[in-house]
């Protein structure tokens, strides 16, 4: 089969070395890793010398200076010399010792825990004729500091609670209750939950409601609802929203703010405390609000910004909340698992629980994110299978308002699909065995289609993200979700008129005849980043097609392993992915080709952007290697289409990084894998230059993901150590295994 002449831009085999500006190599760390527990050899085993302990090769123990402290006033050595001249007998002489300072020692010297001479390069690497590095251990913070840092933290979180820390040894705590919150009288343990008010802020007052800490309970903070606290968060986390999975529209979403706590149509306390985390992480890591790029308006007529947001001052908040957003998680799950045992707003739980597991995947804890139950949410709600339709409750059409009607009562909803159904050529009507249920009402208007659209999206690229990562099957099948593609820059809105067409769904964009492939308008870079998503896990699928369990015999009865895929499932993919790329604007290709007349457009500057193009590259690299099974010379454009990755990654700039998906990490952690085993695939065939310009390549993706992407994604750095362990021939997680 003949590749694309679309994949000519990756370049040929020759590897061109560009480095990395200001999130280069530099910023990477490497962590040494042990060398003989479970693990493979790192590849030093032809190295020769005295094995010393880590102390001693980085410099001499520390066990003279403690014994000069301790008053003595000879070392051991000396007393030795001594006692041999009284003996009479002639000391050897010994060779000089090599002192260096801590962490002076060479990055394979200090691995190998080998002696290490200092040089550049050192001894032992000369004789072994490999690379000499040195790297700076980075040093652990004292005790001391560690323990101011922690008093800080509390004292942080007294003063979030308006509790002096200096007089609440003597500040009376004793409130009356009222009725919800009495206890029996057999505890033993007080469980009054205090009402405090914090510091007045101009002239308004911030209450926090604290409960006093229970036996083996974590302390729970309740922020006042309608209070200026909640305010203030809010409007923090507002502009981040769409970036973290939890897309709203935003007058509506403050207008629902503004109900009362008992109010059924306000917002779920576990969709706030969620976002009440994601606020107070967004204050102390000093995360800039999003500033996309304007559209081309040639390409998007239709005015896809955002309304502007009323401006609030923060400035005041952070000194308040600081060292917060543990125990916000801890309450948003709280609030989720109550909420599900009471049916308690569904649809807000499935947002909450789509906000905590993203949360959770961003710091790098992967099963626990996993077992979040988002995708149960979704699928009971009926977000997976959306038509579009909206029934109002009083049963008229009028214009949309930001304050939605209530709910009607259930007899309302009554649909088409449960009254009996007459079939064409039947005299009698048949009955229906039953309802097709799920557990919220239908949307009311327009604003509610827009959010449970982008609400399922926003799952359904977890669901991917999550496949792709592990390899595992997906929690909601692609060929079961039937809502139809989002629209618009990444907020829910209400759909612009001139996007009215067909619905289209993921089948759509798999198959070769749909009209999907010829829409007359184009696709924003939000829509881009999400069908790309979709590709890029078709893709990644490959590698653990069910079929490929089965052996397959080819029509020369040639057998295949039965972890390779069909030349067929390949094909269907690669089809996919040039149709496509074939519907991207110019303007938006990597690397942009805008037209005559067509405004030019800053895609480094779009994290939308850079997702669609890392996406997609990273999804044809995964291609070409499957198919490289059945044609050799796939293979290449495979290699290709890494180096394309490094080409991007290395045309970002710092603030590029701020609102990257997780997806993004992944990719580069792939590519990055990719090109160390090219790299040793190229050494072992004696091709050295080749395979060093592999290893820097691959080196600039990890410094990469070690660097400014690390420094606003957790899970970043986690990949830049995955990376490491590739690199050095380990397993690339402990506590995974190869699938038997």
């Amino acid at each position: 089969m003949e590749q694309s002449p679309l994949h000519a831009q990756y370049g040929s085999m020759v590897y061109p070395v560009t480095p990395l500006s200001a999130s280069g190599t530099n910023a990477a760390r490497e962590v040494p890793l042990p060398p003989g527990e479970g693990g493979p050899s790192t590849g030093y085993s032809q190295f020769e010398g005295e094995h010393l302990n880590e102390d001693d090769a980085d410099g001499d123990s520390d066990e003279e200076h403690e014994r000069q402290l301790k008053g003595g006033s000879r070392s051991g050595s000396v007393e030795s010399r001594e006692k041999q001249q009284v003996d009479g007998k002639v000391p050897v002489r010994k060779k000089p010792r090599i002192t260096l300072a801590r962490g002076g020692a060479c990055v394979v010297c200090r691995n190998r825990k080998l002696k290490c001479t200092g040089e550049r390069p050192c001894k032992t690497c000369q004789k072994a004729n490999i690379e000499c590095r040195y790297e700076e251990i980075p040093r652990k913070k004292p005790r001391a500091v560690m323990l101011e840092e922690r008093v800080v933290e509390l004292e942080a979180l007294l003063a979030m609670r308006g509790i002096d820390h200096h007089d609440s040894e003597h500040r009376s705590l004793s409130q009356t209750l009222s009725p919800s919150e009495q206890f029996s009288p057999h505890d033993h343990i007080s469980a009054h939950k205090p009402s405090l008010s914090m510091p007045i802020i101009g002239n308004q007052p911030v209450h926090v409601r604290t409960p006093q800490p229970m036996v083996n309970s974590s302390t729970e903070t309740d922020v006042i609802p309608g209070s200026q606290l909640e305010q203030a968060l809010i409007q923090v986390v507002l502009p981040h929203m769409p970036y973290l999975l939890m897309p709203v529209h935003p007058q509506r979403f403050l207008t629902l703010l503004t109900l009362p706590a008992h109010d059924l149509q306000r917002p779920h306390p576990a969709f706030l405390y969620i976002l009440f985390t994601e606020a107070v992480i967004i204050l102390e890591k000093n995360i800039p609000p999003p500033n996309q790029p304007r559209l081309p308006h040639s390409l998007f007529p239709h005015n896809f910004d955002p309304p502007p947001l009323p401006l609030t001052d923060t400035t005041w908040l952070l000194p308040h909340v600081r060292g917060a957003s543990l125990a916000f998680l801890e309450r948003a799950r709280r609030e989720l698992d109550r909420g599900i045992r009471n049916v308690d707003r569904p649809y807000d739980l499935a947002r909450a629980a789509i906000g905590i597991a993203r949360h959770l995947y961003g710091q790098g804890r992967f099963i626990e994110g996993w077992n979040i139950p988002v995708s149960r949410l979704v699928i009971s709600c009926g977000l997976h299978r959306m038509t579009g339709i909206f029934v109002p409750p009083d049963g008229s059409a009028g214009p949309t308002e930001l304050m939605p009607k209530p709910y009607a009562h259930p007899h309302v909803y009554l649909h088409s699909h449960s009254h009996p159904y007459v079939p064409p050529h039947g005299p009698r009507p048949l009955p229906v065995l039953r309802m097709r249920p799920v557990i919220i009402p239908p949307p009311r208007d327009e604003i509610d289609v827009a959010e449970r659209c982008m609400t399922f999206w926003s799952a359904k690229q977890q669901d991917w993200q999550a496949g792709t990562g592990w390899g595992w099957s997906i929690s909601m099948d692609d060929n079961e979700c039937t809502t139809e593609f989002p629209w618009g820059r990444g907020i829910a809105e209400i759909r612009p008129s001139n996007t009215l067409d067909e619905p289209f769904t993921i089948h759509d964009l798999h198959d070769p005849a749909s009209p999907i492939h010829g829409l007359p308008f184009p696709d924003t870079p939000y829509v881009l980043a999400v069908k790309s998503m979709g590709l890029l896990h078709r893709a990644s699928h490959l590698f653990d097609l069910p079929i490929s369990n089965l052996p397959m015999t080819h029509h020369e009865t040639r057998v295949s392993p039965s972890h390779i895929p069909p030349l067929a499932a390949v094909v269907e993919v690669e089809t996919s992915l040039r149709l496509f790329r074939a519907r991207i604007p110019p303007a938006l290709a990597d690397p942009p080709r805008p037209t005559a007349g067509q405004e030019p457009y800053d895609g480094p500057s779009d994290p939308w952007w850079i997702q669609t193009h890392m996406n997609l590259y990273t999804a044809e690299m995964m291609m070409w290697k499957e198919m490289a099974h059945h044609q050799r010379q796939a293979y290449e454009t495979a290699v290709s289409c890494a180096r394309a990755i490094v080409g991007l990654a290395q045309r970002l700039r710092p603030e590029s990084w701020i609102h990257l998906d997780m997806i993004v990490a992944l990719d580069i952690s792939l590519a990055c894998r990719f090109l160390y085993k090219e790299a040793d695939r190229l050494s072992s065939a004696g091709q050295v230059q080749a395979a060093s310009m592999a290893i820097e390549e691959a080196d600039v993706l990890r410094g990469c993901l070690a660097g400014e992407y690390a420094k606003w994604l957790p899970m970043a750095q986690l990949h830049s150590l995955i990376v490491q362990r590739v690199r050095e021939g380990w397993p690339e997680k402990e506590g995974e295994y190869e699938r038997v």
